[in-house]
């Protein structure tokens, strides 16, 4: 009997809560969700090659580095894979140089947006094998295959590598036209219960039903591109109950860019899901010009709890820069909508645009305290390359990829954005009105509030870290 290869997907350890995911990497202290992306490349070596699969989610878990290693050396992978991700981009190099120096036999393979855009730069520091260039499902399989059967490595498209000291880059990378010929992630590999997300209930699962975002909002990296791809309503019915039999999950995240883009698609799976008795809670990210009375009505039937919107800005002039592309009306009715249909609407605004004037912060702030919004979240605007503002504002930014930094050389924008922060979560948190029209979701949710309510008391007063991890997400990372 041949023995299986052994294929581990690794999310790597780091001394902070990192959510890894290829759009974004963040410190998520109060959330954290399932590194969906290393259980999908798991489910092709399992489901497509007959390999042996494990992973270790080392921050779901809480492992260091030497407990990483201890059980790396008790599987004896053939091939590790592992996802790079943004502000933690250097640590991520030094602990996979660390891991391919302990366990040179094992073919290392990464992939994720700075891995794919500065390829080069991640085999140098990282002493990777290869890189696979965007989005991975595919391109692992026939690199696998190249790897596992000995082949020549240069028929294999979408790969970065190193040879006679030489880098070798074979390709773009091309998208996946069909997610629905994908096998199902390796749910069944996670840990238990080591995933959530604030206010949701336990246990709680994720689900990514659609791939890219066709909008052009300037500062945003997407999840592999632009062109949209979706699960159909009975593949995503299929994962949310393989989600309940082998969790018992209460909640499901969906994780698309912008889950409510394609109207009749939600519409067909919320009648399904209703039809076929689920009884889950669920929520997703969405636009403000994405939703009606209609769809958010059989949104609420299946269960949705909670939308999160990208807003940004509540004035008018910077959703123009931001390359928003819907307005402030809009918004308003679309926060209204989902207070009449009892969703929760949580909305990301973010500060630091160099032409940003305390006028424009003003009218977000304006905004924000006079909309149906149940909860909001303000973080710094940082452009990341891949996107049009960073090539727009390079000149602006100190960026460097190893030793890792992403800064904006004029100093005061961090001073400015902390001033502001205590200004807009002081208005929109602390005001009569905010406790009279959240009444039933504060009292429902006492506990958790209370700890976030505490934590936001001590950042207005004192300066200490406040983070609403929970509404940090594609818009804000």
């Amino acid at each position: 009997m041949i023995n299986k290869k052994k294929v581990l997907v690794l999310n790597l350890p780091n001394k902070e809560q990192i959510t890894r995911r290829y759009m974004c990497s963040y410190v998520s202290p109060e959330s954290l969700l399932p590194p969906h992306e290393l259980i999908s490349v798991a489910a092709i070596a399992r489901e497509w090659k007959n390999a042996d699969v494990k992973l270790i989610d080392a921050i779901a878990e809480g492992w260091e580095t030497d407990r990483v290693a201890v059980e790396i050396y008790k599987y004896q992978p053939d091939i590790i894979v592992s996802i790079t991700g943004f502000e933690c981009f250097e640590e991520d190099m030094d602990e996979l140089r660390s891991i391919k120096s302990n366990f040179p036999e094992s073919k290392m393979i990464l992939f994720g947006h700075y891995a794919t855009n500065f390829s080069q730069e991640t085999l140098k520091h990282s002493n990777a094998d290869y890189i696979i260039l965007g989005e991975p499902d595919l391109i692992f399989s026939d690199l696998y295959d190249a790897i596992i059967g000995n082949l020549n490595i240069e028929t294999v498209e979408g790969i970065a590598y190193t040879k006679n000291n030489k880098f070798i880059k074979q390709g773009n990378g091309n998208r996946i036209p069909n997610p629905n010929d994908l096998p199902m992630p390796c749910y069944d590999i996670l840990p238990k219960d080591k995933y959530y997300e604030p206010l949701l209930s336990s246990p709680f699962g994720m689900i990514q039903s659609a791939r890219g975002c066709p909008y052009q909002c300037n500062f945003c990296v997407k999840s592999f591109g632009t062109q949209l791809t979706t699960l159909n309503p009975e593949r995503i019915v299929e994962e949310i109950k393989v989600w309940q039999q082998l969790f018992n999950v209460k909640s499901i995240r969906f994780i698309d860019d912008t889950f409510t883009i394609n109207r009749k698609r939600v519409i067909e799976l919320c009648k399904l899901m209703v039809n076929k008795k689920l009884d889950i809670e669920w929520a997703c990210l969405s636009r403000t010009d994405n939703v009606d009375a209609e769809i958010l009505s059989w949104m609420k039937k299946a269960g949705c709890k909670r939308i999160y919107f990208g807003m940004e800005s509540g004035s008018k002039r910077m959703l123009e820069l931001y390359k928003k592309n819907f307005t402030l009306e809009q918004s308003k009715e679309a926060f209204s909508l989902c207070r009449k249909y009892k969703i929760e609407s949580a909305a990301f605004f973010m500060s630091g645009h160099p032409e940003e004037t305390e006028a424009d912060f003003k009218a977000t702030v304006d905004f924000a305290v006079n909309s149906d919004l149940n909860f909001a979240s303000f973080n710094p605007l940082t452009p990341y390359p891949g996107t049009s503002m960073f090539n727009e504002m390079s000149n602006q930014l100190d960026f460097s990829i190893y030793p890792y930094k992403n800064n904006w050389k004029d100093e005061s924008v961090y001073k400015e954005f902390a001033r502001r922060k205590k200004i807009f979560y002081k208005a929109f948190y602390f005001r009569p009105s905010y406790f009279y029209l959240n009444a039933s979701a504060l009292l429902k949710n006492m506990k958790e509030i209370a700890g976030m309510g505490f934590g936001l008391i001590r950042y207005i007063l004192w300066d200490k870290k406040f983070v609403i991890s929970g509404l940090k997400g594609a818009h804000d990372k």
